[in-house]
């Protein structure tokens, strides 16, 4: 964990061969100094023998910077090869995007740019290119590049636009934002002067200084850390209750007729679609009805409303996080177009589509604070996307476990339970 939240996994820190052994090295060390801390307060001397102690801290660090240093050559003749590391795209057309697409153009660092767009905010036609940037075809506005990556999932998105005209350049950052993206500014030709042995951070492009407008909430690592600890998890959790599932399974079908199972259409990662999963509360002929649910509601079933007021009713979503179209802890799913007081969510409350940068969860930081349960005022859904976006702007392998200890003391029962 240590190395991962010092991005040593990383290709770019892997590269820089001083910065990495140095990182390692520190990593390494803190590492034995907690293990040679918790001896210490064991007051267990004869559990380690400060020999070997010694000797693997010393020949352990070695070869484990050896073997980083080697895994950099590697990197080094893949990129040679031909190969890519880094993917940008651009987004404005004018003599600073000419000079970027040039610099990059046979990048020793494995650095492409996979495509251009104007900047534009209005919809291009379909199939329609104005002009190019150095043989690169200009493939539309800022709607088409929206669309464009998430086909791709750029490591950097580069605005070229100009700083001056802060208005269009602040909508263009706002609608950028609504996807998990890495989003950086050339301030001006200023920005491209850098020679390249000057360090940058590890997220700028070699000789360019840029200005980092947003990060991906999660970096790629820890997604695939979150999504392994998600996966293992569900698995676990559904043979567990496995039992449990299919005494439910067999009370409801015993106390009303029709599907075990209720699934309906829901808004995930990067605005994709997927069939969320529950257990089966109302009445069948009333399964396909999107009004909020109400106390006392006649749709809900005896059973049904034990379920939802337990939250038991949630659990079949253990297999949509198996399949990987949720997580554990994110926030929770909203039905496709979902309306409130006649109004759609992703039209009136500010910062709502930026919610679907990481995936839906069973739980959530809103959920855990009190914003559980149907919403009928638009204030409501406000304060549970300030809540979800804290949540995607401050995520930790060490917050998820927070909020499902939370879930699993203060979560499954509330006022808004029903």
């Amino acid at each position: 964990m240590s190395f991962l939240e010092g991005h040593l996994y990383e290709i770019d820190q892997l590269l820089d061969e001083a910065r990495n052994s140095k990182s390692t090295i520190l990593r390494w060390t803190l590492i034995f100094a907690v293990l040679a801390a918790a001896a210490s307060l064991a007051r267990q001397p004869l559990l380690l023998s400060r020999l070997w102690f010694c000797s693997f801290y010393v020949i352990g660090g070695g070869l484990l910077v050896a073997q980083r240093c080697v895994a950099a050559l590697l990197i080094r003749r893949w990129v040679r090869s031909g190969n890519v590391i880094k993917s940008i795209v651009i987004a404005g057309v004018n003599d600073l995007t000419e000079q970027l697409v040039a610099r990059f153009e046979h990048s020793q660092a494995g650095i492409r740019v996979a495509g251009v767009f104007d900047g534009a905010l209005g919809a291009w036609p379909p199939g329609q290119i104005r002009g190019s940037v150095r043989g690169l075809p200009i493939l539309g506005g800022i709607d088409e590049l929206l669309a464009f990556t998430k086909l791709i999932n750029p490591d950097l998105v580069i605005l070229t636009l100009p700083v001056a005209e802060a208005g269009h350049l602040k909508e263009v950052i706002r609608r950028l934002r609504q996807q998990p993206l890495n989003i950086r500014i050339v301030p001006g030709e200023i920005a491209m002067d850098q020679t390249p042995s000057i360090q940058l951070s590890r997220h700028e492009l070699p000789g360019v200084q840029l200005i980092t407008v947003a990060n991906r909430p999660i970096s790629r690592a820890g997604l695939l850390v979150k999504d392994i600890i998600d996966r293992c998890a569900a698995a676990v959790a559904l043979m567990v209750l496995a039992p449990i599932f299919l005494v439910i399974a067999c009370a409801i079908a015993m106390t009303s007729p029709g599907p075990v199972f209720f699934r309906q259409t829901r808004v995930g990662y990067n605005g994709r679609e997927f069939r969320i999963y529950k257990f089966r509360t109302m009445h069948h002929e009333f399964t396909g009805s999107y009004a909020p649910t109400v106390k006392g509601d006649a749709r809900v079933f005896q059973l049904g409303r034990w379920l939802r007021k337990s939250s038991i009713d949630e659990l079949p979503q253990l297999i949509n996080v198996l399949k990987g179209d949720m997580s554990l802890v994110g926030p929770r799913p909203h039905m496709v177009a979902q309306k409130v007081q006649d109004q759609c969510y992703f039209e009136e409350v500010d910062g709502y589509i930026a919610r679907h940068r990481v995936k839906p969860g069973i739980t959530g930081w809103a959920q855990v604070n009190g914003w559980r349960g149907p919403a009928h005022t638009l204030e409501q859904i406000q304060r549970r996307v300030e809540h979800d976006i804290y949540y995607i702007e401050n995520w930790s392998i060490w917050l998820d476990v927070v909020i499902l200890i939370k879930t699993v003391f203060f979560g499954f029962v509330g006022e808004n339970a029903f």
